[in-house]
């Protein structure tokens, strides 16, 4: 369970709901995806080429920063290093980063100015794991890399913590041990040494430094310690005991977060928006990926639909900003009119998202609180509400077009806290459900 310390500084986040997730570094060069590194096993003297053909456009941090607000995100979460050990900032620990490679200059810091400058919440990716020590893969060959393996990664955190002022959250990645199974490490033989990725890591250590340097700041699950949130990814699955969680997605269905060619495996505006209200009705957040060229622009695939995104967002904002997930069936399985859409609710109000259009008419039932009246979320237009057997209720009126390329939002009115509602027996069967 959260305690009152960890909810005080999740208070934001909780009320922000939507965040935008940005895979992007060296790798983007080739448009082959993030791992390439290693799904290639590419040797060191090829990858340190692509670094240094990397050359970012001077202005890919407003165009990132302007698609996050378009897309109608409340905060970014930019990969720092991703697991190429690749650093996008200035670091004195290792020469593999932006500033003495192709860019020849600090992106963490451009980024940051971007986000804030728009009033984005500024988050920071960075992968624990780093596949260039030679450590990592051969522990026992090459046991002097310990040591640096570990006081690398706090020593890069520490700067991170340090050089871009307030820092909103900490989004740690990957943190196996060396001699461990690693994503994209297909045939290894792993040889993982005895410690825990905590233990090895000195995660507690580190995360106390962090909370040191960014007494406010947010830290995920994935050094080895719970802090304060879980990180569902590619599924969106509540976290456990009320536990505060966002799940974490890209449009590709194929394992890709960066930039690949020609995708063909993409997600639909209308998936991608059934996948964040999935995630609001359970009462978590949704950070939604995008992979820019190596530019730093967005694909136009993904601003065609992150823009579709932020467009019914405004259009229907209530329905998100202003709910707490989901209280007719909590959140958890399918529940009540789960044939029509999902709810979201708020006091005696429930928005009805409908993820396919009904023709004429559609009926609310299982759910209770008295229904008083019914809207359309996104023009105000009022529906007929009819009070039929077994406790439904018939909402008639509806416009003949879809009033929302995407999905329309149906606003409910009832006269208490709409619930689900409780019934046994078989006389629903004759209309007699009371």
């Amino acid at each position: 369970m959260d305690t009152s310390a960890t909810q005080q500084r999740l208070k934001w986040w909780r009320e922000a709901r939507l965040g935008m997730f940005i895979h992007w570094g060296c790798y983007s060069t080739l448009c082959r995806g993030e791992q390439v590194i290693l799904r290639d096993l590419m040797p060191l003297h090829e990858y340190t080429k692509i670094a240094n053909d990397f050359k970012p456009a001077k202005d890919w941090a407003d165009h990132i920063a302007d698609q996050a607000v378009r897309m109608g995100a409340r905060y970014t979460v930019l990969t720092t290093r991703h697991h190429d050990g690749y650093c996008l900032f200035d670091t004195k620990t290792d020469g593999f980063n932006a500033v003495k490679t192709g860019p020849g200059r600090d992106l963490v810091r451009e980024y940051v100015e971007a986000a804030r400058k728009r009033g984005l919440k500024v988050g920071l990716y960075y992968s624990i794991v780093n596949w260039r020590w030679r450590g990592f893969w051969d522990p026992a060959g090459y046991p002097d890399d310990l040591p640096k393996i570990v006081q690398q990664v706090h020593d890069q955190v520490a700067e991170l913590m340090t050089n871009y002022g307030k820092i909103d959250i900490l989004w740690y990645d990957v943190s196996a041990v060396p001699g461990g199974n690693s994503p994209g490490s297909f045939g290894y033989q792993p040889s993982p040494l005895g410690p825990t990725s905590a233990e090895f890591y000195r995660s507690a250590e580190l995360n106390a430094k962090v909370r040191q340097l960014q007494p406010h700041i947010l830290i995920n699950n994935r050094s080895g310690t719970p802090e304060d949130f879980g990180t569902p990814e590619q599924h969106v699955t509540a976290d456990s005991d009320d536990r505060a969680w966002e799940a974490c997605m890209t449009k590709n269905f194929a394992p890709n977060w960066a930039c690949v060619n020609h995708s063909v495996a993409d997600k639909s505006a209308g998936q991608v928006l059934f996948h964040m209200m999935d995630a609001f009705r359970k009462g978590g957040n949704f950070l939604f990926n995008i992979g820019p060229d190596a530019q730093g622009h967005v694909l136009p695939r993904d601003r065609e639909a992150l823009d579709q995104i932020g467009q019914w967002l405004k259009r229907n904002s209530d329905a998100v900003f202003t709910t707490s997930g989901d209280s007719i069936t909590h959140g958890r399985g399918q529940g009540a009119c789960y044939h029509y859409g999902m709810f979201t609710t708020t006091g005696t109000t429930a928005y009805l998202t409908l993820f396919f259009y009904p023709r004429e008419y559609l009926v609310i039932s299982k759910v209770g609180g008295n229904l008083k009246s019914a809207s359309i979320l996104s023009t105000g237009q009022p529906l007929q509400v009819q009070r039929l057997s077994n406790q439904r209720y018939r909402i008639t009126g509806l416009p003949l077009k879809m009033p929302d390329e995407l999905a329309t939002v149906l606003k409910l009115e009832f006269e208490k806290p709409p619930h689900t509602l409780e019934w046994s027996g078989a006389e629903w069967l004759e209309g007699q459900l009371t």
